[in-house]
């Protein structure tokens, strides 16, 4: 007889993600980690609205689960 399944106890934490590009070159930096989506979103809003630090091409703040990748 099968063992009973037991129901795995997945916490997905989130983190905002900082990507900075210049030219060709991309930097990925983890700025923060929350336990829910919702802070996670929150948090984004705040960062978002920051003034840029040096001089990228572009400049890119999201939330994803920590380890993801991105599709």
């Amino acid at each position: 007889m099968p063992a009973p399944l037991r129901k795995a106890n997945m916490e997905i934490i989130w983190h905002i993600l900082l990507t900075v590009c210049l030219g060709s070159t991309c930097l990925d930096q983890d700025v923060q980690w929350f336990e829910s989506k919702a802070e996670c979103d929150k948090m984004l809003t705040v960062y978002s609205e920051m003034p840029t630090d040096g001089d990228w091409d572009t400049v890119e703040y999201i939330c994803k689960p920590v380890g993801s990748l991105n599709t």
